[in-house]
């Protein structure tokens, strides 16, 4: 679009050029005079030129010499030499073709029109050059300036709103409104040179012309120095607002900064080098509870803790020597009210241009909150949750440390007391956790009450507790805290209404040089702790070298178990038990025994109670039970499914936690084919005092499948009478601790005689267990118990044994079959 407009307006300025050039043919009026103006017009004219401060418009001599021209030669000749100034200026700085023609263009198309309205208006310049007055002659000068101004900028105005796609009307405003003083000047200059050449003639123009230079030259220089004086007025006036700007930029910087300082969230002060209070906010008057004067009258080493005093001095003194820039660190200061402040200290140098020293920035950010937390969680970390001691990590690494004091001091002792409660599960299970839970609360409150205030009393977890002694003492008085300890436990506990006794077996450890580690410590006290149990619990035992090699030949007795469990290695004994009343064999006794290659004959008591500790017996049980029914299962065969032969197994209470105990059972008796109706179980009181309910459901289950149930030891241990009457108990078998004091008198005898009279009055069996002297059966038949085993009748029988056994007793076999089985007779050692 710009391009064709430029196009349209060539093509008018050639076609006003070419008309002109007719007009002014023949070439009469082209003289000597008419070739020095145009030499002048478009060699010198177009190169005078003068800019206008502050626009950027300039004056030119040829603007003056067009006008000129117009009364001198002609409109034509004027239109003619305003082209080719035009093209020769443009020639020179432009750098497209198309841009100089159309200069050249415009220049002639707006002479063109001033030419023609001046002649439709009937303004003849030619004859006003000798007859106007001066009031004509200044019409027709402003006639032709305003011309040549409206249709030059109108011209400019529409090619430089296309190109720039903005209105015209803002594109004549802005860069062409102020180019009107130009032609008005040179209309002006025009008329002076008229006048002169009037009354002197064409050499006053001539003779004008150095001087019009000297004038323009004079006039361009004034202008420069006008254009200067506005600039320098300018760049005063400039650097004026920028320094107000600056001014009032750093006032509000300032005001910023005061307002930030003084309201800042964190304690912000400024320090002098020697440590006195120069300038607080408020929010450090708040945190340390002073006001802003008697911070001032006082420096910061006042207010800080003495323990941080020396190192932040230091730290001071190397940001002062420029060694390190900036610190920061934990600090503690003094309130106002004397409570300890933490806080998050920031120190870095406020440098002075009057002072050589800098000042100091602190930045205190108040942290007790936060430490606080940091504490509690610490202490949550290193504490038991429900009795607020010491737990495990923490006592184990205060061990550590009083092992380091010993090994640095010999006179430093180290002991330690491991305490376990007995029976707390009993608690648990039958008031429950709750009140469980209270006991070992109180459990905690007694056992400080039992040590001095430099011991320390941990739970490690459960209901397990350590005491820790260190420093000088004697042996004794750790022995004392052990049994002050026995002593605070004999007092009943107050729980929630419930009056509950404890008790607790307690391992003493005195360090020795062998313990090098906590965890030696900790071995050798659980095991003086495990003696104390196994020994009859609620007393204390002290560690020895002997506890630690019977807890080494446990270990090894227990790694020696599993294995042996693992390829059923165990076998069966049997006991006869005979009936006081028939005086003939009723049955056996299954009794399970291990032969080991390294231990030999290892004690039923003490492998099945390692059983039950190490989560075997349910394995174990299951395997005395399968080969008892299978091998009693081949007495039946050989000796008659008639023949009155019953087999008692010992079931632990442990087993009794198994849910799949009486499904396994029933598998083992399909398996081996043994009847149910011939099995015996014998069972001791713990399984009501363990398992209550659950174990009165599964008693009541084997018995209706045909087993009939026993109750071994009674009268050691819990006796529960009402469970008594619930259970389907055939018999009760007193223990053997009833049977050996009796005496040949009958002395002795008023244990038994009140189990006898109790299984009578609930309808049981009684039979006698670990009878060995004739008075002592003698005495049982007197009492009327129904049965009895011991010595006296036969000492627990292999299996290949029964037969003779049987046979000895009058008792034959009814089939011609051997007896012996191969898979069986493999597993007796």
């Amino acid at each position: 679009m710009t391009k064709h407009y430029m196009q349209i307006v060539i093509t008018i300025g050639f076609a006003c050029l070419v008309t002109a050039f007719y007009k002014v043919l023949p070439v009469k009026t082209l003289n000597l005079e008419f070739l020095f103006f145009a030499l002048i017009t478009i060699g010198l004219g177009s190169r005078i030129s003068v800019q206008i401060p502050r626009f950027k418009s300039h004056i030119t001599v040829s603007d003056t010499f067009i006008f000129l021209a117009i009364f001198l030669f002609g409109g034509e000749t004027a239109i003619l030499l305003a082209g080719a100034e035009a093209f020769a200026s443009a020639w020179r700085f432009c750098n497209k073709k198309i841009t100089v023609f159309f200069n050249a263009a415009a220049m002639a198309l707006s002479t063109a029109v001033v030419v023609v309205t001046l002649r439709i208006f009937g303004l003849n310049p030619s004859e006003q050059l000798n007859q106007s007055t001066f009031s004509d002659l200044v019409v027709t000068l402003s006639t032709m300036a305003l011309l040549q101004f409206a249709v030059n900028s109108g011209l400019s105005s529409i090619y430089g709103a296309l190109k720039s796609e903005k209105p015209l009307w803002e594109t004549w405003k802005t860069h062409y409104l102020w180019t009107s003083l130009t032609y008005f000047v040179g209309a002006s200059s025009a008329g002076i040179l008229i006048k002169l050449i009037h009354y002197i003639g064409f050499g006053a123009f001539i003779a004008c012309i150095p001087v019009i230079i000297i004038l323009y030259l004079t006039y361009r220089m004034y202008l420069k120095n006008v254009e200067m004086s506005l600039r320098q007025a300018e760049q005063a006036e400039h650097h004026a607002e920028i320094l107000e700007r600056q001014s009032a930029a750093l006032r509000e910087s300032e005001e910023r900064f005061r307002s930030a300082f003084n309201y800042a969230p964190i304690g912000i002060a400024l320090v002098s080098p020697t440590g006195k209070w120069l300038k607080v906010n408020h929010a450090l008057c708040q945190i340390l509870g002073f006001a802003e004067e008697e911070f001032l009258a006082t420096d910061f080493q006042s207010m800080l803790s003495p323990e941080d005093l020396g190192a932040t001095l230091i730290k001071i003194s190397d940001l002062l020597s420029g060694r390190i820039p900036t610190y920061q660190m934990e600090q503690k200061y003094l309130h106002k009210n004397g409570k300890t402040v933490w806080a998050w200290w920031s120190v870095s140098a406020a440098t002075e241009f009057d002072s050589k020293t800098p000042n100091l920035i602190f930045q205190i950010q108040d942290i007790t909150d936060k430490k606080r937390v940091e504490e509690k969680l610490q202490y949550e970390a290193a504490h038991d949750v429900l009795t607020g001691l010491p737990n495990r990590k923490f006592f184990m690494s205060k061990l550590e440390g009083a092992l380091e004091k010993a090994a640095d001091a010999v006179s430093h002792k180290v002991s330690v007391l491991f305490i376990d409660l007995d029976r707390f599960k009993v608690v648990n299970d039958s008031l429950g956790h709750h009140i469980g839970d209270e006991l070992l609360v109180g459990i905690a409150r007694r056992l400080r009450e039992c040590v001095r205030p430099s011991d320390t009393v941990a739970r490690l977890g459960g209901d397990e507790f350590t005491i820790l002694v260190e420093g000088y003492f004697e042996d004794s008085e750790v022995i004392r805290i052990a049994e002050r300890i026995q002593d605070k436990f004999n007092q009943p506990f107050d729980l929630s209404g419930n009056e509950v006794y404890s008790s607790a077996s307690i391992g003493v450890l005195h360090a020795s040089p062998k313990h090098l580690t906590s965890e030696d410590l900790m071995r050798d006290a659980d095991t003086a702790m495990y003696h104390a149990k196994r020994a009859g619990k609620a007393r204390h035992e002290v560690f020895d070298e002997n506890m630690h090699e019977a807890a080494k030949q446990t270990l090894q007795l227990e790694t020696e178990l599993r294995r042996s469990v693992e390829k059923d290695e165990f076998y069966v004994y049997y006991q006869p038990v005979y009936s006081l009343i028939t005086d003939q064999v009723e049955g056996f006794e299954a009794l399970a025994r291990w032969n080991h290659p390294l231990f030999g004959d290892v004690s039923a008591g003490k492998f099945i109670a390692l059983a039950e500790e190490i989560g075997l017996i349910d394995v174990l049980g299951e395997q005395i039970l399968r080969k008892a029914c299978r091998e009693m299962a081949i007495i039946e065969r050989e000796f008659g499914s008639d023949f009155p032969l019953l087999l008692s197994v010992n079931l632990s209470s442990k087993q009794f936690a198994q849910p799949m105990l009486v499904k396994r059972i029933k598998k083992i008796l399909e398996e081996t084919g043994f009847p149910p109706a011939k099995l015996r179980l014998e069972i001791t009181e713990l399984v009501f005092f363990e398992h209550k309910e659950a174990a009165v459901v599964m008693l009541n289950q084997l018995r209706e499948i045909g087993i009939e149930i026993n109750i071994d030891d009674f009268g050691t241990g819990y006796s529960n009478l009402s469970y008594l009457m619930q259970l389907p108990i055939s018999a009760l078998k007193i223990d053997r601790s009833f049977i050996s004091p009796i005496e040949p008198n009958g002395g002795n005898t008023e244990i038994i005689q009140t189990i006898v009279l109790l299984a009578r009055n609930l309808g049981l069996r009684v039979i006698a267990e670990g009878v060995e002297t004739e008075t002592q059966l003698a005495q049982l038949r007197k009492l009327n118990c129904e049965g009895a085993q011991g010595y006296l009748f036969a000492k627990p029988m292999a299996f290949g044994e029964i037969r003779n056994f049987l046979n000895s007793c009058g008792v034959t076999e009814i089939t011609e079959r051997p007896f012996e089985d191969v898979s069986i007779v493999a597993t007796i050692q």
